[in-house]
């Protein structure tokens, strides 16, 4: 089991006669290239999923079992407890068993080639001696580091047993997990949960952030199309507004034309009726 440097035990920043229990051991994650696109997918779709007031999921947190010796810890990829409260944990940063109460209920370990033989030795056997009920190795190669894809394991009688895990028609290694309630897949390299109470994958951060983009960018055509309806729609109106009023203005033109003609009309039946009168005074005047 790997020791924390005696350099950074030493490095405290408490009291002198106060156990010190660091954070980190100050080194990358083991075959970090490897394992953190699993790694990341795998905490944060059960964290979406199981994380609550009172249930914790991480991953490559500082698990210290033994009070008093800072020596005793592991790091388990990926891990959930149920019924423990958040801030006993995020109070120091590490997972320490005797402040939490219990160990973590479920642990997934996450192949590769520096890590394997520990998985499926040391740790194995002290999970279970800690008591994980649920016990997860998943290999991305499919079978070079752990010797199969995927193993899940239940705590019976303080030793680990096997789950069954089945390979599908269509390549899929699955097996259930009955404490998470969820199905593991291995599907060419990859870890997939599904829900067989809900018949749904679940989806990992990058499938959901896919899927709300996906889900504003249809609200967006949405409504780029009802504010295009709306234009249409106001250029109708004012489209009918203004052959409205050019009907308008064409009735008062034909209006003040028959006026006009009107007038005109009057006009002249009025100069007509004077010369008929100036005519027949002039008649009278000639006879007399």
């Amino acid at each position: 089991m790997a020791t924390i440097p005696t350099t950074l035990i030493q490095d405290r920043p408490a009291e002198a006669d106060e156990v010190f229990y660091p954070e980190t051991d100050g080194m990358p994650l083991p075959d970090g290239h490897e394992q953190e696109p699993h790694f990341v997918d795998a905490v944060s779709t059960l964290r979406f999923r199981l994380e609550s007031p009172t249930t914790v999921v991480s991953g490559n947190t500082f698990v210290y079992y033994v009070e008093g010796d800072p020596r005793r810890w592991v790091s388990p990829d990926c891990y959930v407890a149920f019924g423990v409260s958040k801030d006993s944990i995020k109070l120091y940063n590490t997972y320490r068993v005797w402040e939490v109460g219990k160990a973590p209920d479920f642990v997934l370990e996450i192949g590769s080639p520096s890590t394997a033989s520990n998985d499926v030795g040391g740790k194995r056997e002290l999970y279970a001696s800690l008591g994980v009920r649920e016990y997860w190795r998943f290999d991305p190669t499919g079978g070079d580091h752990y010797g199969e894809p995927l193993v899940g394991e239940y705590l019976a009688d303080g030793e680990y047993r096997r789950f069954d895990v089945g390979s599908e028609p269509d390549g899929v290694i699955r097996g259930h997990s009955p404490l998470l309630g969820l199905d593991f897949c291995w599907e060419e390299g990859r870890l997939r949960f599904y829900d067989p109470a809900a018949g749904r994958w679940l989806e990992n951060y990058a499938e959901t952030a896919t899927r709300a983009g996906v889900a504003e960018a249809r609200a967006g055509v949405a409504e780029t199309r009802a504010e295009s309806a709306e234009a249409r729609a106001e250029s109708e109106r004012a489209g009918r507004e203004s052959a409205e009023a050019r009907a308008e203005s064409e009735r008062a033109g034909r209006e003040s034309a028959e006026a006009r003609a009107e007038s005109e009309q009057a006009a002249r039946e009025f100069a007509e009726a004077r010369l008929a009168e100036m005519e027949a005074a002039l008649r009278r005047l000639r006879s007399e």
